[in-house]
C-alpha cells in the first residue's frame, strides 16, 4: 500500500532559524519534520531517521551543503533519500553543481511558499511511488522464489533403476522459474494390477528393478519461459503422470495429453514440444512419441555413429487432432541415448556462437564408456565453459539413458 503523503517525513537544513521557521510554518500542517542547524546534525539525523525527503542549504559555517550532500551520496544508508537544494546562491555553475552532487532539485532565494509546496509534494510523490515499487518488487521476489522451491520439487530428486538401463536428468532454469522439464514415473502393466498400485502409490521413489517394468521419460520445453510458462508446464506434468497410469501405448498418451493441453492454451498463442519414450527392462527396448520436439540422439560406441530418434508429431497445444507416430527399437549395451531441448543447442557465448550439436556429441563420443551421471556432468560442464560469463537465454534441460 502506498504510504500517504502526511506520513512522510523531511529534514530542513538551514543554519538561519528565520529560514527554518519559514519552512516550517510553510510545511507543518502537510509533513511531519525534523530540523538540524549544521550539516554534521543533519546527517546523523538522515541515518538515523531516514526522512523522505531533505531540503538543504548550501552556505552554511564547517561544513556547507554540498559536504553534507557528498557524505550522504557515500553512504549506503542515505544515498537513496532525495534532496533539494534551497539557497540564495542563483548562478548558473552552481545549479549545475548542486544537481552533480546529486539533487534532485534545486529553488533559489527568496522563493515562493506555494512554488516549494508543489515541489515538495512532486517529489515526495515520487519517493512514494519507488517505495511502493520496490515494496511489490519484494513481494514478487518472495512469490517468485516460493515458485521456484515448488517447480524445483516437481524435478525428480533422484535417478530411476530399471533392469539393463542407466539414467540420468538434469535442468537449469534461466530465470526462477521455467518451461522445461523433464521427469520419471512407472507406466501401466496391463496384466499386473498389484504392481500398478505399489508403483503409482510413490512414483517419486527410486523404482524397484523389476524385468517388465516400463518406465516412461518425458522430456518438455513450454514456449518461452518464466511463470506463465511455469504453469503450464505443471498443468501438462500432471495430465502426463495421470494419463500414463492408465491403459494406452505412447501414441494414445500424448494424444489424450494434447487434446486436453489445446484447451488448456486456447487462444494464447503458447504450445510445448515434448519427447516422450517408454523403457522396458525386460528386452532394453525403447519406445518413443514427438510432439515438435528436437529428435533424441543415439550413439552407437562400436560404430562411433549417431543417429537421430525422429516421428511425426506437431507440438502440443496447436490443433487437437494433431496425429502422433511411436517408434520402438532394441538397444544393445553401452549405447548412449541423449533427451534435451534446444536450450543446449542454442546455448550462446560472448562471440554470439552457439553451443551446437557437434560439441555435444563429442561430449558424449568422449564420455560414452562411463555412467549416465558422469556423461551429463560432462555435458553440462563443457557448455558452462563454453558459455562463460554469458547469461542464460533459455532453460537447459537433458536427460542421458544408457544400455548397460
Amino acid at each position: 500500500m502506498t504510504k500517504p503523503l502526511n506520513q512522510c517525513k523531511i529534514l530542513l537544513v538551514d543554519d538561519i532559524r528565520e529560514n527554518i521557521n519559514v519552512l516550517v510554518q510553510a510545511l507543518k500542517d502537510d509533513y511531519k519534520l525534523g530540523v538540524a542547524l549544521d550539516g554534521k546534525t543533519a546527517i546523523e539525523f538522515a541515518r538515523k531517521q531516514k526522512p523522505d525527503l531533505i531540503l538543504l542549504d548550501i552556505m552554511m559555517p564547517e561544513m556547507d551543503g554540498y559536504e553534507v550532500a557528498r557524505h550522504l551520496q557515500s553512504d549506503p544508508g542515505t544515498r537513496e533519500i532525495p534532496f533539494m537544494f534551497i539557497t540564495a546562491i542563483d548562478e548558473l555553475e552552481n545549479k549545475t553543481k548542486g544537481f552533480e552532487y546529486g539533487a534532485v532539485d534545486y529553488i533559489t532565494k527568496p522563493f515562493e511558499i506555494m512554488e516549494v509546496k508543489a515541489r515538495v509534494k512532486t517529489h515526495l510523490s515520487l519517493v512514494t511511488a519507488r517505495q511502493e515499487i520496490a515494496r511489490q518488487n519484494k513481494q514478487m521476489k518472495h512469490s517468485l522464489s516460493l515458485a521456484m522451491e515448488v517447480q524445483q520439487n516437481l524435478i525428480p530428486s533422484c535417478c530411476p533403476r530399471l533392469s539393463g538401463f542407466d539414467i540420468a536428468g538434469k535442468i537449469t532454469y534461466c530465470d526462477e522459474t521455467g518451461g522445461d522439464y523433464f521427469d520419471y514415473f512407472p507406466l501401466h502393466l496391463p496384466d499386473n494390477n498389484a504392481l500398478n498400485r505399489s508403483k503409482n502409490e510413490n512414483p517419486d521413489v527410486p523404482f524397484p528393478v523389476h524385468p517388465v517394468a516400463p518406465l516412461g521419460i518425458a522430456v518438455g520445453d513450454v514456449s518461452d519461459h518464466g511463470i506463465p510458462s511455469a504453469l503450464l508446464m505443471t498443468t501438462a506434468r500432471a495430465i502426463l503422470r495421470h494419463r500414463a497410469g492408465l491403459p494406452g501405448n505412447g501414441v494414445d498418451i500424448l494424444t489424450d495429453l494434447n487434446r486436453q493441453f489445446v484447451r488448456d492454451v486456447r487462444e494464447s498463442g503458447r504450445f510445448m514440444t515434448l519427447f516422450f519414450c517408454s523403457l522396458s527392462g525386460a528386452d532394453r527396448t525403447i519406445s518413443w512419441v514427438r510432439a515438435g520436439h528436437e529428435p533424441a540422439m543415439l550413439f552407437s560406441p562400436d560404430s562411433g555413429q549417431f543417429e537421430l530418434l525422429t516421428g511425426k508429431g506437431a507440438a502440443l497445444g496447436l490443433s487437437a487432432d494433431t496425429r502422433f507416430e511411436e517408434q520402438q527399437i532394441r538397444l544393445t549395451p553401452g549405447q548412449v541415448v541423449l533427451i534435451y531441448t534446444d536450450g543446449i543447442t542454442e546455448a550462446g557465448n560472448g562471440t554470439d556462437e552457439f553451443f551446437g550439436k557437434e560439441r555435444i556429441q563429442s561430449v558424449i563420443q568422449a564420455h560414452a564408456a562411463e555412467p549416465a551421471a558422469s556423461i551429463l556432468e560432462a555435458l553440462f560442464e563443457r557448455l558452462n565453459t563454453f558459455r562463460g560469463d554469458k547469461d542464460l537465454q533459455d532453460d537447459l534441460t537433458a536427460v542421458i539413458i544408457k544400455s548397460v
